[in-house]
């Protein structure tokens, strides 16, 4: 018997069923990464899955744990490719020993369709809970009327904690295991780009685990539901998502940590609101599992039909940070270069995308795909047909003012004056009088779409 263990969003050893599993039944190990081959194939408007910063960081995730399983005198096989031509012809290698292929449970679509090929071929498949802090088991009950929306959902997990207890996170275990070498070589060609990328924290799980624990350490959790949504500020949140979304930390773990860190200091609004967030980043994951590929229709889970026009100067003005909305474009350029944008800039350019613009929501979500070192399926394409009122909770319009939104959360303009250089000496008034249309600035574009300053 020869196990591989694939490794798609959860590249750690700390609280990983996969490793425990593997350990636990002993016999040879080989485990790989598969970088879907499609994932860099650009199509006919410009847009691929891996930009440059993400890629950066999934590259840097992936040294990670290679360096860490070599302390374990494992090896870590990255191969690029079609998940299922990859894993057939790994199976083929090993001829006719037993083969087992160890995996995380899917969670789009097109994971499932890959694992149900899998099966049909006859391999045996066992799966295991990375990414989530619920267990299907424990979900299962909603399925058949899953909670809409979010708060219903919270409440139905904060009622019981005995049936929605939280499992512990289980140390990493030493991987006293014989390593099964495979042969095959698919290498990864990584996309090189022109322009410079600014990721702000390195991947992987040690980088992960190093901020996670200095963020505690220096009590930011303290002040994090009142600064959450500032659009600058490297202690501003908690950062989490990345490491998050690759599976460089545990979910599990990082929920625990914050039960500590209340034990020791006292809970407040600031701990509770983090577990807040990651009980949202729950409703996105498991909701995607329920309705599957509904999710991406332009109606989305909604029953009417969404009426969008495609203005290929407004998608082409949008691709090159230059709607003249300075709000928009230095959160462009942001995503562009670092990989990330605050959660609050993100739902402000999302309105902007749907509401001004008047674009198919998930082409944005699809830009954001591409860009985003911290994309995550669920949350990324549930955000979105939130926002456009496709989603859950549906509302006619989620609409944003920017200028509202600008004097709130960035009063100073400094994330435009950061990322808009060209613009570091224009006041804030000055600046929403352009993103208003109203006297508008030589050395920017003019809004494509003039931002109202109507109350929102």
């Amino acid at each position: 018997m020869t196990q591989i263990l694939w490794l798609r969003n959860d590249l750690r050893l700390d609280d990983h069923a996969g490793f425990r599993m593997a350990a636990e039944r002993g016999t040879p190990l080989a485990v790989i990464y598969i970088l879907p081959e499609h994932w860099t194939q650009t199509d006919e408007l410009g847009m691929n899955r891996l930009g440059a910063a993400k890629a950066h960081y999934l590259r840097s995730a992936l040294i990670d744990l290679h360096r860490q399983l070599e302390d374990q005198t494992i090896d870590l096989h990255i191969y690029s490719g079609d998940p299922v031509a990859i894993i057939s012809a790994i199976h083929d290698e090993l001829g006719d020993n037993s083969f087992s292929l160890l995996t995380s449970e899917p969670q789009a679509p097109e994971e499932r369709g890959w694992l149900d090929t899998l099966q049909k071929k006859g391999f045996e498949i066992s799966c295991y809970t990375s990414q989530t802090l619920f267990s299907e088991a424990q979900i299962a009950p909603l399925y058949d009327n899953f909670p809409s929306p979010f708060t219903q959902f919270r409440k139905i997990v904060e009622a019981d904690q005995d049936i929605w207890s939280i499992a512990g996170p289980v140390d990493a275990p030493a991987l006293h295991i014989h390593e099964h070498p495979l042969r095959l070589q698919s290498p990864v060609s990584w996309p090189h780009v022109g322009y410079e990328v600014k990721v702000p924290f390195s991947g992987g799980e040690r980088g992960a685990q190093a901020w996670w624990h200095d963020y505690l350490d220096r009590n930011a959790i303290s002040h994090y539901k009142s600064s959450r949504n500032n659009l600058m500020g490297r202690y501003s949140s908690s950062h989490l998502s990345t490491a998050l979304a690759w599976g460089c930390l545990s979910v599990r773990r990082v929920w625990h940590d914050i039960l500590q860190y209340e034990n020791t200091h006292g809970p407040s609004d600031h701990t509770y609101w983090l577990r807040f967030e990651l009980l949202w980043r729950e409703y996105f994951h498991w909701s995607l599992r329920r309705h599957g590929q509904s999710l991406f229709r332009l109606q989305g889970l909604s029953d009417g039909p969404r009426l969008v026009t495609h203005n290929e100067d407004y998608w082409q003005r949008w691709t090159d940070a230059a709607t003249g909305v300075p709000m928009v474009d230095a959160g462009l350029r942001e995503l562009r270069h670092s990989g990330f944008v605050s959660n609050r800039l993100r739902q402000n350019m999302a309105s902007y995308f749907i509401h001004e613009l008047n674009l198919d929501w998930r082409l944005g979500a699809r830009w954001f795909e591409m860009h985003l070192a911290d994309f995550d399926v669920a949350s990324n394409y549930g955000n979105w047909a939130y926002i456009a009122g496709v989603g859950h909770d549906p509302r006619p319009q989620r609409r944003f003012n920017l200028n509202q939104q600008l004097r709130h959360y960035d009063p100073g303009c400094e994330h435009i004056h950061f990322w808009c250089p060209e613009l570091a000496d224009i006041a804030p008034d000055r600046l929403i009088k352009h993103q208003s249309g109203n006297d508008t600035l030589p050395m920017f574009p003019a809004p494509v779409v003039p931002v109202s300053d109507a109350p929102e």
